[in-house]
């Protein structure tokens, strides 16, 4: 896809490629093609882009859904956008964790609960949803269906606004884009930045400021056998209490890749903002969760074929914005704000439902809208706007 003359004006840029901004980009081509959808990563998908290893591809962290009427829900909503069944199937897995030499059932946190409660408990459902495509190649399907403009490694770096609207954003501090409308779906907290003075109450700015916001420390690794046929999610913590809570995986299915029968599992803990800005509490983190691992499979860790280590900063927290009932920033009639985390559920419930709830506010949820089928191959990514 080539980038537009200098002085285009788009119908609608969304900022950021992950679930929510492919979603509500799809879903606005039942009226425009004239879309830009700008990515500070070097590719499409946010956190749910592929993630090549030895074992095959996997997910970028733990991406799951809960087995209930609202994830039932946004997969119908996922499924028209992609004019294509998932056929979602509930597994009963009940989480477990590791106690006095072996494995139970997980029944709660107990007293105190982890500060990140919230967070790690969307993994302590009962019962989850599983479907024939995994999330990352909803995206990818999602991507190849997207007619519109799509520019990797561009930050929005400020918005312009004049008279309640925006008029134009920066990218990368220097280049100008001009639209009609604007969707901003990355980290709310980052709206402190990206809006002029005085847009946002004084109030309203002291709290995204003083909020806590949560930075996801994520494991994934190949293990060179496999180490468990359980596919339940693991809640570990240990006896000792120290500083840092309780960590959530599990164990995928092996994979047989020439004569080695390898094994995926993957983990996560969280840490506040402020804290993880310290690259040691970080550290900490992860030797905490190679710690419980081993604890409950003492040989898990022996022989790793991988290891990869993904930090994601603001992965949660709202900041309590208020927005108009239109979900536009008050004050601000054309900017929308579909940031995942502005939602009360987690993970992929959270960013498909927030998807849903713009994409109804424009006018162009896709119930009922003839929506054709992604091709099959890729588009070519071009690098940079």
């Amino acid at each position: 896809m080539q980038t537009t003359k200098k002085n285009h004006v788009y119908d609608y840029v969304i900022i950021g490629s992950g679930l929510t901004g492919l979603a509500i980009a799809n879903a606005l081509q039942k009226e425009t093609t004239n879309i830009l959808l700008v990515e500070s990563g070097e590719t499409f998908g946010g956190l749910n882009r592929t993630i090549q290893t030895m074992a095959g591809p996997i997910n970028n962290g733990l991406r799951t859904l809960p087995a209930t009427d609202l994830s039932q829900k946004s997969i119908a909503f996922l499924e028209m956008l992609l004019a294509t069944s998932l056929a979602p199937q509930v597994e009963e897995l009940p989480p477990l964790t590791y106690d006095a030499g072996g494995l139970k059932p997980f029944v709660g946190f107990g007293d105190p609960s982890p500060k990140f409660f919230d967070q790690i408990s969307y993994f302590t459902n009962q019962n989850f949803l599983n479907t024939n495509l995994e999330p990352h190649e909803w995206t990818q399907l999602l991507y190849n269906h997207f007619k519109g403009e799509f520019v990797a490694r561009s930050y929005a770096t400020r918005f312009h606004i004049e008279d309640g609207r925006v008029h134009s954003m920066t990218i990368n501090g220097q280049k100008t884009v001009h639209s009609q409308n604007f969707i901003f779906t990355g980290p709310v907290k980052s709206l402190k930045t990206l809006l002029p003075e005085g847009i946002l109450s004084h109030k309203a700015f002291l709290k995204l400021t003083k909020n806590d916001y949560w930075t996801a420390v994520c494991l994934d690794l190949v293990h060179s056998k496999p180490v468990t046929e359980n596919k339940a999610f693991h809640v570990l913590n240990g006896t000792t209490q120290d500083e840092f809570g309780p960590c959530v995986g599990r164990f995928l299915t092996p994979s047989q890749v020439g004569d080695e029968s390898l094994q995926v599992s993957q983990w996560m803990t969280f840490i506040d903002d402020e804290e993880a800005e310290d690259t040691e509490a970080v550290g900490a983190a992860l030797k905490k969760i190679k710690r419980q691992i081993k604890r409950t499979y003492p040989e898990a860790l022996e022989n790793l074929k991988f290891e990869r280590i993904l930090v994601v900063p603001s992965y949660s927290g709202n900041g309590d914005l208020k927005l108009s009932a239109n979900q536009t920033l008050p004050g601000v009639e054309n900017l929308w704000i579909a940031s995942a985390t502005m939602n009360r559920h987690e993970n992929l419930l959270g960013a498909l439902l927030q998807a849903e709830l713009v994409t109804s506010a424009l006018g162009v949820h896709p119930l009922g809208a003839q929506v054709e089928v992604a091709p099959e191959l890729p588009q070519e990514i071009p690098a940079e706007i």
